[in-house]
């Protein structure tokens, strides 16, 4: 009977500990826009409770088109060079394609929800025309570092890159891309994405 009492009531400690407490929405307009991402992100993964990624990912691809200027990651992955090249077709198909891609990346690394929480450093760092948001997803037993650079268009901060671990989304995807755009040019860039995204289970 004492075991099971001290059990109930480290339990009801563990669940106090982790329940969601109330936070002052950061005052930076750039962390405004993480923390509507990663709350955003979280709250379609707990709609899409028990489907498949490509479910979750449908439900997070609104999340994604409204925080994030995939165009200008797009841009920015090809190189300036290569993207004056590409006709608007092929562009709007990129983007299409990139945005997808990058819905079903983050359905495939929130797999379902367990109490994660979003922790915004509130401290954004401006690096020139773009800010530095640094963020913690954090878990029971484990958390782990995502930071987004924002820049500004049209009066609203967007994300243009992510930083999983300190490593860049777009620097990796510029390396990764390099080869098919040589071997194929946007169609087959497009097709990658395509083949990619449809593979995430």
């Amino acid at each position: 009977m004492v075991m099971r009492n001290l059990l109930a009531a480290w339990t009801a400690l563990a669940l106090i500990a982790w329940a969601p407490t109330a936070r002052a929405a950061p005052a930076d307009p750039a962390a405004q826009r993480v923390e509507s991402l990663c709350v955003g992100v979280l709250d379609a993964v707990k709609q899409a409770k028990g489907a498949g990624v490509q479910a979750r990912a449908r439900k997070i691809q609104p999340v994604i088109e409204e925080s994030f200027d995939i165009g200008v990651m797009a841009q920015f992955a090809i190189g300036p060079t290569a993207w004056a090249k590409v006709s608007p077709a092929e562009r709007a198909a990129l983007v299409a394609a990139l945005t997808r891609h990058t819905a079903a990346r983050y359905a495939q690394e929130f797999d379902s929800y367990t109490g994660q929480k979003c922790v915004v450093d509130p401290a954004v760092q401006t690096r020139g025309p773009d800010k530095l948001v640094k963020s913690q997803i954090v878990e029971p037993h484990d958390s782990s570092s995502v930071n987004y650079r924002l820049r500004q268009y049209s009066g609203a901060w967007k994300v243009i890159d992510v930083y999983y671990q300190g490593v860049s989304q777009l620097a990796t995807e510029r390396a990764d891309f390099a080869g098919v755009l040589a071997a194929g040019g946007p169609p087959a860039l497009v097709a990658k994405l395509n083949e990619l995204t449809a593979k995430m289970r």
